[in-house]
């Protein structure tokens, strides 16, 4: 298997000096020692960035930018790319099918939990991430997303592509993909189309499989950037949203507040409260936002994983924010609720969305009587590690139009991180996306 799979000659002493000297980490499963590396070979005088599997770890390097947040997915950056042999039109290629490969590895040590994709083709393809089938499509002016885990090692993207021509004559033939690798500490980084692509005509034996040897096929050929090459720069290409979830909702929400009500909606002394929500996200799964649409009578701030989001003070409208930060299995929310004077009825009503990055599906939770509160609002409630073990759980006191404060409304518009509200706890701002 590893000299199959070893193509360059290196011996077991090689690939673990190589190793040693990247600095990746041996492997310690039952069968260890595995060696990691990241490898560039010279072949016919071409340098080669490749994914190389020693029985059974994988060797990879690759080059990629990093950015510190996730943004929203499109083509920026991206290429349309298709093999070497363009006609000299500079448009036309002969029908048939074409296969296109990305081997990617983290830098830094940094570990993948996945892959945010965004292709189209002229005219269709078949998409491949480490030898599974994602999905396909016949038709370039509408493009497709896919969210695909990842492992930690080398993860590779793959694509056969084909080019159809009806009446046999030769026409246009692209690829363009972006794909946002989404990491366990927050980052992103995002790779395109471009000429770090490797392609060939047809479509080989196992070409989708990580430990396929594409060294000998040429660098992708770049036919220039998105949206500006002919001919699809005629085209509108149709991009489907980052999402198709429906985020938070208030209409299962209830007005929470605390024992001092007589009654739902009744009269309640002047004065700030503190809530609290922990969620635990099951079987290990992470969330990396927050969606959220709040309201309070009468004033709120907001605080997500000790972290200032905003406030505000309208039961009527309620705010809506969009909210990032590292990838967790736990998400502490707090507010710090104030009844104004000359008091009256109090309440906070909320709704969230917790974003996933490995896949999965959203959680969603409401203000309802799993909320805990205190009558007053001790130091560092806001923190994610303080014990509100003895808090008591919220009173509820009713729910989506519920009398005195009807059918509220959410926020159009994203609201922006703010300062808290006067006497609030003071705070980190979060990363608020406006």
């Amino acid at each position: 298997t590893f000299a199959q799979r070893n193509p360059f000659n290196l011996d077991r002493n090689q690939i673990k000096t190589k190793h040693k000297r990247t600095g990746a980490v041996e492997d310690k499963g039952q069968d260890a020692p595995f060696y990691r590396a990241l490898l560039d070979t010279k072949q016919n005088g071409k340098t080669f960035h490749i994914c190389l599997l020693v029985s059974p770890a994988i060797l990879c390097a690759i080059f990629a930018t990093c950015i510190s947040c996730a943004a929203g997915l499109d083509f920026s950056g991206a290429n349309w790319i298709w093999i070497p042999g363009r006609a000299p039109d500079g448009i036309t290629y002969p029908p048939g099918n074409a296969t296109f490969r990305r081997d990617f590895t983290p830098t830094n040590g940094k570990v993948p939990v996945s892959a945010n994709i965004l292709i189209t083709v002229d005219n269709a393809y078949t998409l491949y991430v480490n030898g599974k089938e994602i999905g396909s499509s016949h038709d370039f002016r509408s493009a497709q997303r896919y969210c695909v885990p990842l492992v930690n090692e080398c993860n590779t993207f793959a694509v056969s592509a084909q080019n159809d021509s009806p009446a046999g004559a030769g026409n246009a033939a692209g690829v363009l993909a972006a794909i946002q690798i989404h990491y366990s500490d927050g980052f992103v980084e995002t790779i395109v189309t471009d000429g770090n692509w490797h392609g060939i005509s047809g479509t080989p034996k196992g070409f989708q499989e990580p430990a396929y040897d594409d060294s000998q096929w040429a660098a992708a050929f770049v036919e220039g950037p998105y949206p500006t090459t002919a001919p699809w720069n005629s085209y509108t290409i149709s991009i489907p949203p980052d999402s198709q979830n429906p985020g938070p909702s208030l209409q299962n929400a209830q007005w929470i507040w605390t024992n001092e009500l007589k009654g739902p909606g009744s009269s309640v002394p002047i004065g700030s409260r503190a809530f609290r929500r922990t969620v635990t996200l099951p079987n290990g799964r992470l969330a990396i936002q927050a969606k959220v649409l709040i309201a309070t009578d009468n004033a709120f701030t907001l605080y997500i994983n000790g972290l200032l989001v905003g406030s505000g003070e309208s039961f009527t409208v309620a705010n809506r924010y969009v909210v990032n930060f590292p990838p967790t299995s736990r998400v502490v929310i707090a507010v710090y609720a104030t009844n104004v004077p000359p008091g009256g009825p109090a309440g906070v009503f909320a709704a969230f969305d917790l974003v996933s990055c490995d896949c999965s599906y959203d959680d969603y939770f409401v203000t309802d009587g799993q909320w805990k509160y205190s009558l007053g609002t001790p130091s560092g409630f806001i923190n994610p590690d303080y014990d509100d073990s003895a808090w008591a759980w919220a009173v509820t006191e009713g729910g989506y139009g519920a009398s005195p404060w009807g059918r509220t409304t959410a926020s159009s518009n994203n609201s922006p991180q703010s300062p808290a509200a006067n006497g609030a706890p003071d705070a980190p701002p979060a990363d608020v996306v406006v």
